[in-house]
């Protein structure tokens, strides 16, 4: 009989020896490596493969639900020796009736549904509260918890939210500048990493800016913080479609306390297929809220997407990044579009989000706003402190118009904004999704937001012509999103 050996990173199988059994976990846990046929070492017999199983039989805790069903279907009997270390849950707590904070039905919902799962992938809609159900979550188990975020905004977003929902508990945080370690402690997964010396890789440096410099704090308390990761017996990943970093990778094998993993997003999947080392971390998806559902049950507004045709232009380039940068950044036409977009927007008395991918386009199109409008930019190279009251200035109507970079792509909550422009280009269909969900979120009590207004561009250029068709293709699989097509002309 086999034995399926479970840790609180690693499972091993023991006393496997049938080839076709072994063959079919190789294949199960494995992916192509994304560009693999243009690598050195394809040509030197290698298959293309990135394996999860190894020579010796192990495999990550994630897969375990996998490698239960490989053997159930090629009817192998099998038996369970669990060795992860006991957990001595505290006490679950209930929300603070003083607080403002009032779980949804579906958000008491899953939660009921994670605690009887153990770990796993939930996937929840932009605006669908994903940081209550996070504070929820934590303060169930009531354990060594340590919740990871991606932005800094996120950080002190998630310690609010659950301070007041559960003001007896003590919440940590690690980045920013803070080394706070508490039973729950809320870090930014760059300042996890530069613990161990690693340098984060999970997005671009515009979003984060550990590619540049390393987090003092994380840095001189690197032991505090490793002991924090490595005693955790319940992690919580934000926007866990980074979960195939890397880096996050290196946080799953150091947790070596966790009996629980949970990961969040509103897109929980990667580009590259490679969505294995997603399942690897938490397990396998157990709960799927999407949008438009939420818009039905009156939770969420719906979002009328216009796609305005850019005109093509001639001698653009020949490589993407020549391409993007004359078709997009330096396309004045193609700004003007923007701009006039934008200013038709606040004459209608919406607040308006303008999105962009490079940091220069934002700037400059900032310059062409300004001198009419109340409007301002926020990259990754703002301080906390600006970023932050930038957000506060756009929730009480002081900004008509916010012009970001990828900051703004995953987290960021501002209920009444109303109208977003996509004035980047892309084909990344998570991102795609996320950024519709800055804007279709319910405004607050007393708002009269019923709907939201996105403007996306169907640019005519190569590359780029296909990256507008990919996202107007994401956009369909959501039933309550009308798209409307500017005719060309």
């Amino acid at each position: 009989m086999v034995t399926i050996i479970v840790g609180n990173t690693k499972c091993k199988l023991m006393g496997l020896t049938d080839p076709d059994i072994i063959k079919e976990f190789d294949l199960q846990m494995s992916y192509n490596v994304q560009g693999f046929n243009f690598m050195n070492k394809y040509n030197n017999h290698w298959d293309g493969r990135q394996r999860l199983f190894t020579k010796n039989h192990y495999f990550p805790i994630g897969l375990l639900s996998m490698a239960k069903s490989i053997l159930k279907k090629k009817g192998c009997s099998f038996q369970i020796k669990d060795n992860r270390d006991q957990v001595v849950y505290g006490i679950p707590q209930m929300i603070s009736s003083a607080s403002n904070l009032t779980p949804r039905d579906y958000q008491t919902d899953v939660v009921n549904l994670a605690y009887q799962q153990g770990g796993g992938i939930i996937k929840m809609a932009t605006g669908a509260g994903k940081t209550l159900v996070i504070a929820m979550l934590a303060a169930q188990y009531n354990i060594k918890t340590v919740i990871y975020v991606i932005g800094i905004e996120l950080l002190y977003q998630m310690k609010e939210t659950i301070e007041e929902a559960y003001p007896n508990l003590k919440v940590g945080l690690v980045g920013d500048g803070n080394c706070d370690i508490q039973d729950i402690t809320i870090a930014t997964i760059w300042s996890a990493a530069n613990a161990f010396g690693e340098k984060a890789d999970i997005i671009d440096s515009d979003l984060t800016p550990f590619s540049k410099t390393k987090d003092k704090e994380s840095v001189a308390n690197k032991n505090k913080i490793k002991d924090m990761i490595r005693g955790a017996e319940l992690i919580i990943v934000d926007e866990c479609q980074y979960c195939g970093s890397a880096t996050v990778q290196l946080l799953h094998r150091e947790s070596i306390s966790a009996r629980h993993r949970f990961l969040l997003s509103a897109s929980p999947w990667r580009e590259a297929g490679d969505d294995i080392l997603i399942e690897s971390v938490g397990g396998p998806k157990f709960f799927d809220l999407p949008a438009s559902k939420l818009i039905d049950e009156g939770w969420l507004v719906p979002p009328k997407i216009y796609f305005v045709n850019v005109p093509t232009r001639k001698n653009v380039g020949k490589t993407y990044q020549e391409i993007y940068k004359n078709f997009i950044v330096d396309n004045e036409e193609r700004n003007l579009l923007i701009i006039k977009a934008a200013k038709k927007l606040v004459l209608e008395g919406r607040r308006v989000l303008i999105l962009v991918t490079q940091v220069a386009h934002g700037k400059h199109l900032l310059s062409l706003l300004e001198n009419d409008l109340r409007a301002c930019s926020l990259d990754g190279t703002n301080k906390s402190e600006a970023r932050l009251e930038a957000i506060q200035m756009m929730k009480t109507g002081k900004l008509d118009v916010l012009v970001a970079s990828k900051i703004f792509d995953q987290g960021i909550d501002i209920p009444d904004l109303d109208a977003l422009i996509l004035a980047g280009s892309g084909k990344s269909s998570g991102r795609a999704l996320q950024r519709i969900g800055r804007v279709i979120r319910k405004g607050k009590k007393g708002s009269t937001k019923k709907d939201a207004i996105v403007v996306d561009f169907y640019d005519n250029c190569k590359f780029l012509r296909e990256h507008s068709q990919i996202r107007k293709k994401v956009y369909a699989t959501e039933p309550r999103f009308k798209i409307v097509m500017q005719k060309k002309g």
